[in-house]
């Protein structure tokens, strides 16, 4: 079998940096551009062979890095330009491309384009947000903004108001502006120029809103709504998607992958694939769910069951179809660990078996800093321990909803994203070898125990664990099957456990993951030979696996008792 329309990326493994907390090298508590270089060669032993880097172009970090200043510069406190692009050009010799994550919904208030549309409200800068008269003493409407409170801000000594669906210095940039759209897209070529592989694109599902003139319903007691379909993938967005791809993105052989979930599938071909607004979208399935929430009280099986039927749905929809991207952890999101795996069955079987659950899917795999490693949650004693603006916000919403501060705490230490952005644990040494300075933010104290450097020099480690997984992934024999491979969900069921297998010709790949703490007889009538276990061994029986708890196999289908 010929496959057609082959790309570079979709032989892409991934890797997320988050810069601020990957490694710092000049001791001032913060990661930058030079600590990244001085990874590669790990990241190249891994053997992934695409970084994404989360923000590093100017800005107050008010959103860490998401509410962007210059757009041209990188901040000084990740570093130059030119060691951007030195970055680059030594990622390139280890076979490694660089993804930049594009954030253009909004802008830092104090971009240029801001400060002259603040300074003149009838100037072209001005058209370059979304700004809007209110209605007598109040806001245009009653929008929330995703960090909480009005999603509209006054402009002082006027009667207008800017609308920012992010912090109060997010303000969104006025996508219904030609002139704005044609900006962007130069900063764009701009940064392409430098060697870029390619984007992931921040809140890109956000661009397009329909503007209500009259208050809605009140959804909270806060007096203010919610209306996603204002403002999330809006009637019309594709105009604009349509033409940043033709415009920029069709242009080069690049990756992008969108921050969007586009929930209908008979849209998936217009917004990514071949001939989609953008190459992947991420797969974002599992985000909304934790094993830690109220529905499933640390229920492995019953966690499992409902995520079953979300994930099988995706993948054999996108058969021959699509990419998707697919994840367990990024910066915005509690560490994988402790959403899928109950605190007390944390280890090496539970953290590899997870990996295993969603490595092999039909996609563009990527793991996150400390993923690899087993990096978990660091729950704080008080709200003081946190810094991020949207964990304070969603603290005050939860008092205001009724939780007392007790309550509203232990929810916090559940959900915050800020578990994922503690420091890369690289050693054991202070600061986890992270830097000899203050941290930005505090170091997970897991780290004397685990860590880069001791899983490393350790050949049953869940870093080697990895390490096999990307080998059995780009394996020259099995590496067409994995990535071009159909996708056969659930092909045997067993409750509590993820079973697929992916085919191509006569190549069938199967894998089996127990996600439970309980040892189960699942059905397999295949001669088979094991390309990948977690455990020593695999007890197998005629027609039948034994999957002892947080067992995960890959398995090559040699030959069917039943002739299939």
């Amino acid at each position: 079998m010929v496959i057609q329309n082959k790309k570079w990326w979709h032989e892409a493994i991934g890797y997320q940096i988050y810069p601020k907390s990957f490694q710092d090298t000049n001791n001032d508590g913060i990661g930058d551009i030079p600590g990244m270089i001085e990874h590669l060669d790990d990241l190249s032993d891994l053997g992934i062979n695409v970084i994404w880097i989360s923000p590093i172009n100017l800005s107050p970090m008010v959103d860490h890095g998401y509410d962007i200043s210059d757009y041209l510069q990188i901040d000084p406190s990740f570093g130059t330009n030119e060691e951007f692009e030195r970055l680059i050009q030594e990622a390139e010799k280890r076979g490694i491309k660089v993804l930049m994550d594009l954030v253009i919904n909004h802008t830092s208030s104090q971009h240029e384009w801001f400060k002259r549309a603040m300074a003149d409200l009838d100037s072209k800068y001005a058209d370059y947000y979304v700004i809007r008269e209110g209605r007598g003493e109040e806001p245009p409407n009653n929008w929330r903004s995703m960090f909480g409170g009005s999603a509209w801000e006054k402009i002082p000594g006027t009667n207008k108001y800017y609308l920012h669906l992010f912090t109060v210095d997010q303000p969104d940039l006025n996508w219904e502006n030609p002139e704005l759209r044609q900006e962007l897209y130069e900063i764009i070529e701009f940064w392409l120029t430098k060697g870029l592989a390619g984007f992931r694109v921040d809140a890109i599902s956000h661009i397009k809103k329909i503007y209500d003139e009259e208050n809605l319903p009140s959804d909270g007691p806060d007096g203010l709504v919610t209306v996603w379909e204002n403002y999330r993938d809006a009637l019309g967005i594709g105009e604009f998607l349509g033409e940043l791809r033709d415009r920029v993105f069709s242009k080069q052989d690049i990756l992008t992958i969108a921050e969007m979930d586009v929930v209908d599938p008979e849209k998936w071909e217009e917004y990514f694939g071949d001939n989609g607004y953008f190459s992947s979208i991420f797969d974002f399935y599992h985000t909304a769910y934790s094993i830690q929430g109220k529905e499933f009280a640390n229920d492995s099986e019953k966690f499992i069951e409902f995520l079953k039927p979300l994930v099988y749905k995706k993948q054999e929809l996108a058969n021959d179809r699509v990419f998707f991207t697919n994840f367990i952890e990024n910066h915005d999101l509690p560490r994988s660990l402790n959403r899928f795996i109950p605190k007390e069955e944390i280890g090496f079987h539970s953290a590899s078996v997870l990996g295993m659950f969603y490595f092999f899917m039909r996609g563009i795999p990527v793991i996150y800093q400390g993923q690899e490693i087993g990096m978990v949650d660091y729950p704080k004693e008080t709200i003081d321990g946190y810094i991020d603006l949207a964990t304070h916000n969603n603290y005050q919403d939860y008092l205001l909803n009724g939780l007392s501060e007790t309550e509203a705490l232990a929810q916090i230490n559940i959900e915050n994203r800020e578990n994922s952005r503690t420091p890369m644990q690289w050693n054991s040494q202070t600061n986890a070898g992270f830097t000899k300075g203050t941290p930005w933010f505090a170091v997970n104290p897991t780290y004397h125990g685990l860590n880069y450097q001791q899983q490393k020099e350790d050949p049953h480690s869940l870093l080697s664990f990895y390490k096999e997984m990307i080998q059995l992934r780009k394996n020259p024999i099995y590496k067409e099957l994995l990535v071009y491979g159909r996708a056969v969900p659930g092909f045997v069921e067993a409750s509590g456990v993820v079973t697929y297998q992916r085919k191509l010709e006569k190549q069938t790949i199967s894998a089996l993951c127990n996600l439970t703490n309980q040892t189960i007889a699942v059905d397999y009538d295949a001669k088979f030979e094991v390309l990948l276990n977690n455990y020593a061994e695999l007890d197998c029986k005629t027609g039948q696996l034994t999957l002892l708890p947080y067992q995960g196999v890959i398995l090559e289908e040699t030959s069917s008792v039943n002739g299939k």
